[in-house]
């Protein structure tokens, strides 16, 4: 009895679809043909498909050599660069080469050592004194607003135009008006400290007196413990310490 071809089932024409029930004489009809899934086993493929796979996998994947005429010189036929830890393609350089790339001037890139713009920007002693430099200028130029601002001898200043004439009258004058500014400012501190004096010794002896008076009425001056007096003589509220250091 002869074999029914082996046919998949992926290529057997489909019967159209139906919704209701495929009657018994559509399906007389169909040939009687052996089916064989997509997912069958190796045992039922066929000795020359068998060959052919064998001898497919046996075969080795066939590397076409590249010709020289066409390589580029980054593909090269030495070690790969970066294998050798060299960056550089081509023959090694030369001292002179090597010369010429320290003193050439690259785009986007710092410059090269020897030229001026290296030196002002890795010299340190350059940049200390461009610091302070500008540090002593804006200390000088906060002093004299201060200065000016705050003194009654404004008027007696020199001009800039004095000072574009005669420069050393204008400094020596300069230097007059800020002495006469500096000591008035220091007999007025000096009045200052003597008034606090002052007061202090009036409010030792405000208490002295009340203490005399409680004395001779027999009484004993007491003082409100919430309060206490300062060594320069004010009367202050206790506050609680925290640790004795915050108030």
């Amino acid at each position: 009895m002869a074999i029914p071809p082996s046919i998949p089932r992926f290529l057997l024409p489909r019967a159209p679809l139906r919704l209701g029930p495929q009657p018994r004489a559509f399906l007389a009809l169909q040939p009687a043909t052996h089916l064989r899934h997509a997912s069958a086993s190796g045992s039922a493929l066929s000795e020359e498909f068998r060959r052919r796979q064998a001898a497919q996998r046996a075969k080795a994947t066939p590397v076409i050599p590249q010709p020289d005429k066409y390589r580029p010189p980054s593909h090269s036929k030495r070690t790969p660069n970066r294998q050798t830890g060299s960056s550089i393609y081509g023959p090694p350089l030369t001292e002179a080469d090597l010369k010429r790339m320290a003193n050439k001037k690259y785009p986007n890139m710092m410059s090269p050592e020897g030229s001026f713009s290296y030196w002002f920007w890795h010299d340190k002693a350059i940049h200390i004194w461009i610091i302070f430099s500008i540090l002593v200028s804006l200390s000088g130029y906060a002093w004299y607003l201060e200065f000016i601002t705050t003194t009654i001898y404004a008027d007696e200043l020199p001009t800039r135009k004095e000072l574009l004439h005669h420069p050393v009258e204008s400094i020596r004058q300069f230097g007059k008006v800020y002495k006469k500014h500096v000591e008035r400012r220091s007999n007025y501190c000096v009045q200052q400290r003597l008034r606090a004096a002052e007061e202090i010794e009036k409010r030792k002896a405000f208490r002295a007196e009340r203490e005399a008076e409680a004395e001779a009425r027999g009484e004993e001056y007491v003082t409100d413990p919430r309060y206490y007096v300062g060594d320069d003589g004010v009367r202050r509220r206790r506050v609680k310490r925290w640790f004795g250091i915050w108030e």
